[in-house]
């Protein structure tokens, strides 16, 4: 009922704090500007009362709909305050937010704060809002259909209920025009809190969590062509029109330590759980050029026990970090590549005991490293109107892959990978020719305890070891050391350790 099914719900929202910069502000020009941004939008902002005198701006029952909505988003009062700097101070009332009903679905949202003062000026051409607060909590009550197995019985109602808190809350709004309007959001916190409680009669389930984060940052940048409607950003036609004309995304976040819980009541999984982790910070960016993906995140422990379990569950884990490059239209080769990092993964012997109480598995913690790149053309956008249309979708045309370092370690054995190819596509598909060695260590240790703790059966395993033994030979390690080296010529010819390998 209360969702944004597209992209275009982005530039949406933020048009409504959109318009022309002045130099000097009055309260009358901002009030306009978000009625004019609001327009452009499609929604529909008013108020039931205006009073104006001596440069402060009174409105009374501000209303947020779209056009021709039932339901609202409503401000009880604002006042806008005309400042000797040519800014203008704006100061929202107490009651702001939704309650709106749906047939069965029901949705009431309040925000309510501490203090929260908005702070509109013009810089460099661009309309700035600054804003602060000691707090700003966001409370809802959401009510939907569930599902009823009795078909006879009317379907229950799921209740989800909680809390979004800010603490000691401070950033900045910006609307710059030009030919590529941008719209960014930079926001920081002292606190970031979590509250939600779930109640779904008809899965027989309730659960409830709390999460509590340090030194929270958030921001975003959206450019938006001012050729391109709104209206245009639904489908991947519309889309890829606004991205040859210059839309653009950019994500940042970043958060300090963080601690949560979360409990379930039900008959078949009753748990509780706790959680703590350090530190992390990320970024996500999207145009017509490139989608990426940069993550880091350092230690995170997670405690579960329930009376499913005969112990508890612990689970630890050093770092986590990822960084993907992939292009988004790409009629000639571009740079492609991921980055996938898995530290010390490890489980607690509780955890090991539910299927190795013997011990027949060494209990070293996983470690998981992938580091590929290339070159390919790829036109994502192409692919999604393909899908659209139920044409054929275009096939991807690598020019290289180098694999940098592929490595697994887990229960005391190790994989690790290295190669390069490249791609003839002449064919109609990607022919490759190039080398990899690939080394493996503790395999059939591996295997010898997957049998004893019975996730292996004998049988599947003589055909694993017999694989191993067609493609792999001794490294000279040690007894449980492997390696092959692959190789493939032009004319798909792959000789594995120097031996042509049957096609």
């Amino acid at each position: 009922m209360f969702q944004f099914k597209t992209l275009a719900a982005v530039p949406a929202l933020v048009f409504l704090m959109g318009g022309t910069a002045h130099a000097a502000l009055t309260a009358d020009q901002v009030w306009q500007s978000w009625k004019d941004g609001a327009a452009l939008a499609g929604l529909t902002v008013t108020a039931a009362t205006e009073s104006n005198s001596g440069g402060v701006l009174t409105l009374n029952g501000v209303s947020i709909a779209p056009a021709g909505a039932q339901n609202a988003f409503t401000i009880s009062d604002i006042t806008l305050t005309e400042q000797s700097d040519g800014s203008v101070a704006i100061a929202p009332g107490a009651t702001i937010g939704i309650n709106a009903a749906e047939g069965a679905n029901a949705a009431k949202v309040d925000v309510v704060h501490d203090g929260l003062v908005i702070t509109a000026s013009e810089e460099a051409g661009a309309l700035v809002y600054d804003f602060e607060a000691a707090k700003l909590d966001v409370d809802f009550d959401i009510s939907s259909e569930g599902y009823s197995f009795d078909e006879s019985a009317p379907a229950p109602v799921v209740k989800n209920a909680g809390k979004i808190g800010f603490e000691a809350l401070e950033g900045s709004y910006s609307d710059t025009p030009g030919d590529n309007r941008v719209f960014g959001l930079d926001l920081k916190a002292a606190r970031f809190l979590l509250d939600t409680d779930s109640d779904d009669p008809g899965m027989g389930m309730k659960t409830s969590s709390t999460s509590e984060t340090a030194d929270f940052t958030a921001g975003f940048d959206v450019t938006l062509p001012s050729t391109t409607p709104l209206a245009e950003l639904q489908g991947p036609a519309g889309f890829r029109k606004a991205l040859e004309e210059g839309f653009a995304v950019a994500l940042t976040f970043g958060q300090g330590e963080g601690t949560g819980t979360s409990k379930q009541e039900n008959e078949f999984f009753p748990y509780e759980m706790t959680m703590a982790s350090a530190g992390g910070e990320g970024s996500a960016s999207f145009d017509k050029d490139k989608l990426t993906i940069v993550t880091q995140s350092g230690s995170v422990e997670l405690n579960v026990t329930s009376t499913a379990f005969p112990a508890p569950m612990e689970m630890t884990m050093a770092e986590a970090a990822m960084d993907m490059k992939v292009p988004v239209i790409a009629t000639e080769p571009q740079d492609v590549s991921v980055k996938m990092k898995l530290g010390q993964l490890a489980l607690s012997e509780g955890v090991w005991g539910m299927f190795d109480p013997g011990a027949a598995l060494k209990r070293d913690p996983l470690d998981l490293n992938i580091d590929v790149s290339g070159r390919t053309t790829l036109d994502l956008l192409a692919m999604a109107e393909a899908e659209e249309s139920g044409a054929q979708p275009p096939v991807p045309a690598p020019e290289k892959l180098d694999i940098t370092d592929i490595t697994l370690k887990v229960a005391g054995a190790a994989l690790n990978a290295t190669g390069a190819f490249t791609f003839d596509n002449s064919m109609g598909m990607p022919m490759p020719v190039g080398t990899a060695k690939v080394n493996v260590d503790g395999a059939n240790a591996l295997i010898d305890g997957l049998i004893k703790i019975g996730l292996v059966q004998e049988e599947d395993a003589m055909g694993v070891r017999m694989m191993m033994g067609m493609f792999m030979k001794p490294s000279g390690n040690g007894d449980d050391s492997l390696t092959s080296d692959i190789e493939v010529k032009e004319g798909m010819q792959v000789l594995v350790n120097g031996q042509p390998l049957p096609m």
